[in-house]
């Protein structure tokens, strides 16, 4: 028996709403760990350091140290000024190319 040509389907439809749940599957493998207990008590309060100096009986800073110290922060700050310098010198290219940039398109129009 020979087999019959079928016809061509129409377009197809909306989607129908979805079908109920399937049944639930087996439960799982009950691990060995249990909940965390609780936090026990605080232990007791170790030996404390020596107190150490205050005011006016603590060591002062050397004027050697204070001097290298006003040297490292002026190192800083020189840093931070070649920084910028150089932040300010790019900004100044962008801007003539964006000028460039606005004087072609002026002319196009």
């Amino acid at each position: 028996m020979a087999k019959r040509k079928q016809p061509s389907r129409g377009a197809r439809g909306l989607q129908g709403i979805p079908g109920p749940p399937g049944p639930a599957g087996e439960r799982g493998f009950t691990g060995s760990g249990g909940a965390r207990g609780l936090i026990g008590k605080t232990g007791a309060v170790g030996r404390r350091g020596a107190e150490g100096k205050k005011g006016a009986q603590a060591t002062a800073p050397t004027s050697k140290s204070r001097t290298r110290l006003i040297k490292a922060v002026d190192r800083h700050i020189e840093n931070i000024y070649g920084e910028l310098n150089a932040q300010l010198n790019r900004l100044t290219k962008l801007q003539a190319h964006v000028e460039d940039l606005r004087e072609k398109i002026r002319l196009l129009s």
